[in-house]
């Protein structure tokens, strides 16, 4: 992960400036995002715009810090291995809830039983759990955790999931199910400020979907105290919207940066850019989980993406260099794995796709295609970076190879509940490393999707190989760090091999801010609000 972080964009993009822009005191810090949480509750979708709101105001057993690739004590205070498959986590003492009352091992016991248990989520956290064999109250504020097997990355995962108050005025024994409970905090009741996301730097003052969330610091934190009174977040999808609000001084801080956009912030002299290379992937993935898909046509019924053939054929029809360089102007790297350089897991020996739109159609025609076919390419018109011209630019390579391709867009609000229903055969999305490392990404991405055993949760094509699988749970038992990558790098090169993927490019973040604003960049694109304060 550090050679990661100590890679940069260019001088471009790493721009300061002498000139004093307005003041503001510490009193609040108002932050415009192309993507907001669509839900205050910790636990309701696993998504990059979630994890945002619940690092800010729920915090879990531990961090991965996305500036250093650390990982810290949060909740859990300390913690130790006793045995191969047994932790022994001692709980922060200070920590309370709105409540008033006392984080204990009830708490986490209830929450990590409740990320299986969140009525109507478009996809659950159940997979940073799905090691866990055991949980119990070990006394003197500690807590047992026993896995099923060696699990290395154990507090990677936890530093996922926000610990929420339990409200059943008992103890639940953990299972795999619904630990013998029915009575699950209800996810509205987080959104309308009934129930406290938990225990974190600000506490949520008013939750307006795809609008504005307001943040207010809270005074009895445990730890450290936010430097901010009240960050407001601003929905800003548009791109011209979130550099006018910047430019026009209605926000301190934007993410996301349009590549049209960089020019009109570095030559105004009130701001700079804070920049980080990501563990974000932007790819294409086919349904690869039944006989007849959605949106195609002229196969006769088929489902031509169970095809390796065809699958090779798009990932040769890609030319990723021109999207990297000109769609996203130099603010992406190529990919052909789902893993980046520098994090735990890539590996080195995959060979770069090469751009061969020619053999792309030599394939096609083997497959029974030599006219090609119809799809609809899929995308999200209002999650990532620069997202709709990539699409775009994806649907005219791809006509290049003689595929009738037909591009339509969703909001996101309703873009991954009609994946996670099937709806489309050929998607964009994107995913990170969540826990600072590759097997999450790869369980994530590659395991064969159970949403019941937390495996494969955003592989909404369901790519499956036993041999991938195989890697990825030896992996996650294998305390050996070198044995460990090996085997992540395995399952990488299967899927690199079956074409289970279209991976175009892992994107770097970057932020503009206001002089006068410091405001951090991390690996996994997550905004930080406690960390912000104002420049001395």
């Amino acid at each position: 992960m550090k050679d990661l972080l100590h890679k940069t964009i260019g001088a471009s993009l790493i721009v300061a400036t002498s000139l004093i822009a307005v003041e503001a005191g510490a009193e609040e810090l108002r932050v415009g995002l192309a993507a907001i949480a669509t839900s205050a509750d910790p636990h309701f979708h696993r998504a990059g715009f979630n994890f945002d709101l619940r690092e800010n105001i729920s915090d879990a057993l531990a961090y991965s810090n996305g500036a250093t690739g650390e990982l810290e004590p949060r909740l859990a205070s300390s913690w130790e291995i006793v045995g191969e498959t047994s932790w022994v986590l001692t709980l922060e003492s200070g920590a309370t809830f709105a409540s008033g009352e006392a984080l204990g091992a009830d708490d986490v016991i209830y929450s990590l039983c409740r990320v299986r248990n969140v009525p109507e989520s478009p996809g659950l956290y159940s997979s940073f759990v799905s090691t866990i064999a055991g949980i119990s109250d070990a006394g003197d504020g500690k807590v047992e955790i026993t896995t099923k097997a060696p699990d290395p990355n154990l507090m990677r995962s936890l530093s996922n999931i926000g610990i929420v108050e339990n409200p059943t005025g008992t103890t639940l024994t953990y299972d795999e199910a619904d630990c013998g409970n029915d009575n699950w905090l209800d996810t509205n009741a987080f959104n309308d400020g009934s129930l406290s996301a938990g225990i974190g730097h600000f506490r949520v003052k008013s939750f307006t979907p795809d609008v504005e969330i307001v943040l207010e610091r809270n005074e009895g934190y445990y730890g450290e105290a936010a430097a901010y009174d009240t960050v407001t977040v601003k929905s800003l999808p548009d791109n011209s919207a979130r550099i006018a609000a910047l430019l026009g001084g209605s926000v301190d801080v934007i993410n996301a940066v349009p590549i049209n956009g960089v020019d009109s912030i570095q030559t105004d002299g009130r701001f700079h850019l804070a920049s980080a290379p990501s563990t974000l992937l932007i790819f294409l993935l086919p349904d690869q989980g039944q006989e007849s898909t959605p949106k195609v046509t002229g196969t006769d019924g088929k489902n031509p993406y169970l095809d390796p053939r065809v699958r090779r054929a798009l990932n040769l029809a890609i030319n990723r260099d021109e999207i990297a360089e000109t769609v996203m102007g130099g603010m992406a790297q190529p990919a052909s794995q789902l893993i980046v350089g520098g994090v735990f897991g890539h590996n080195p020996d995959i060979d770069p796709y090469l751009y061969n739109p020619d053999l792309a159609r030599e394939l096609l025609a083997e497959a029974g295609y030599p006219d090609g076919f119809g799809l609809t390419l899929t995308a999200p018109s209002d999650r990532y970076v620069n997202g709709g011209q990539v699409a775009q630019a994806v649907a005219a390579m791809l006509s290049q190879i003689g595929l009738d391709v037909t591009l339509e867009t969703f909001p996101k609000s309703v873009y991954f509940e009609k994946a996670s229903a099937y709806e489309y055969s050929l998607y964009l999305a994107g995913a990170a490393a969540d826990t600072g490392e590759g097997l999450s990404l790869m369980l994530n991405l590659a395991a064969t999707r159970d949403t019941e055993k937390g495996r494969g949760g955003a592989n909404r094509g369901r790519y499956s190989n036993p041999v991938t699988d195989e890697y990825l749970s030896q992996a996650q038992s294998t305390l050996d760090d070198a044995a460990r990558e090996a085997l992540i790098q395995q399952a990488s090169a299967q899927v690199y091999e079956d074409d289970g993927y279209v991976p175009l490019y892992h994107e770097f973040g970057v932020w503009a801010v206001r002089n006068g604003v410091h405001y951090e960049p991390n690996a996994n694109l997550i905004n930080i609000f406690y960390s912000a304060h104002p420049d001395d």
